[in-house]
């Protein structure tokens, strides 16, 4: 086996254990983004292949199809890549000997290999910039970036999911629906699904009513009113890192349970209110406010090392309300 790239290699995969470490103290993520993940939520079928090889961006590479664990998101390779094959690749490299194009998924800007993960890492170690690929391109409308976590990629497609199934951005323009955690959006369409039902028993003389026109009833008639009273009232305030989305969730959750207990309609500014005044400032809710700014400022994506169990017990003991309000250990940004 070739010295210098057997060397190569221990340098890479000490640099990936490097990584891993600074990964677990600061809770940022390491992985690359599981392809799988990504194609579930866009459910995309439309697949677009390049008709010949091209040179892509090494650094727009994010993630893998099956192998995501086993190398860093940088690719430096940990423990489960053997180095011989990694080594016979570097050596074929610095020697200028030809290597197959890898392939690829692109999905916005960004590529999940499909076959070269090794190819990739050992370009990566060699200070390469660009690879040639084979690109398959699926056609979905979504804006991935290279610095995305595993989080903010399936909240992505997971919006342009809910765009492409609900045509509200074409109906009502920009919508500032944001949310910091998965699963927001498929909240979202079930909440339509309701609406539409509760629309045809309102309206039962009325035309099969759409899906997209369902969408854009809620959007105007339930969603804009909640979200209007969480910012009248300030809510926001009370939840750093959250946004009117991730509260709408809660309130429209809370507006439903206060109807099935009382059996009268409640409003959207009844609803805040109650929530509101659940949510006063305590002693208890100003330390949790502090610790979640000081993960924002320092840029983590997850609380200090030794302060998340400490945390959860102050969440327990202040009830449920002041897990959300924690942001549960755990942020998007």
């Amino acid at each position: 086996m070739d010295f210098d790239a057997r060397q190569r290699f221990m340098e890479a995969r000490s640099k990936a254990g490097q990584q891993d470490l600074i990964s677990r103290l600061t809770g940022r993520e390491d992985d690359l983004i599981p392809y799988e993940a990504i194609a579930q939520v866009l459910q995309a079928h439309e697949q677009i292949p390049h008709r010949s090889p091209q040179m892509i961006p090494l650094e727009r590479i994010v993630g893998s199809v099956g192998r995501y664990r086993d190398f860093t998101r940088s690719f430096m390779p940990r423990q489960g890549v053997r180095v011989e094959r990694w080594a016979s690749i570097d050596a074929a490299m610095n020697r200028l000997e030809g290597l197959p194009p890898i392939d690829v998924f692109q999905v916005g800007e960004v590529y999940f290999v499909a076959d070269g993960n090794h190819r990739v890492s050992v370009a990566r170690m060699n200070g390469a910039k660009a690879i040639e690929a084979n690109v398959t391109e699926i056609a979905v409308d979504v804006d991935l970036q290279p610095g995305d976590t595993l989080d903010q990629a399936i909240i992505k497609a997971e919006c342009a999911h809910f765009l492409r199934q609900t045509k509200l951005g074409e109906r009502c323009g920009k919508l500032g629906i944001e949310f910091t955690r998965p699963g927001g959006f498929t909240q979202l369409l079930e909440h339509i699904r309701v609406h539409r039902h509760f629309m045809h028993i309102d309206h039962p003389d009325m035309w099969e009513i759409s899906f997209e026109e369902a969408a854009e009833d809620w959007y105007q008639e339930v969603y804009c009113p909640i979200v209007t009273a969480i910012q009248r009232q300030n809510l926001l305030e009370r939840f750093p890192g959250r946004t009117a989305a991730d509260l709408y969730i809660f309130v429209s959750e809370r507006i439903f349970g206060l109807r099935i207990e009382s059996g009268r309609a409640v409003t959207p500014d009844e609803a805040v209110g109650m929530l509101a005044q659940e949510t006063r400032p305590t002693l208890l809710r100003a330390v949790l406010h502090a610790l979640s700014r000081f993960t924002e400022l320092a840029g983590q994506n997850a609380v200090p090392v030794g302060v998340e169990a400490d945390l959860a017990l102050a969440s327990l003991a202040a009830g449920p309300l002041a897990a959300l309000a924690a942001g549960e250990g755990r942020s998007a940004e």
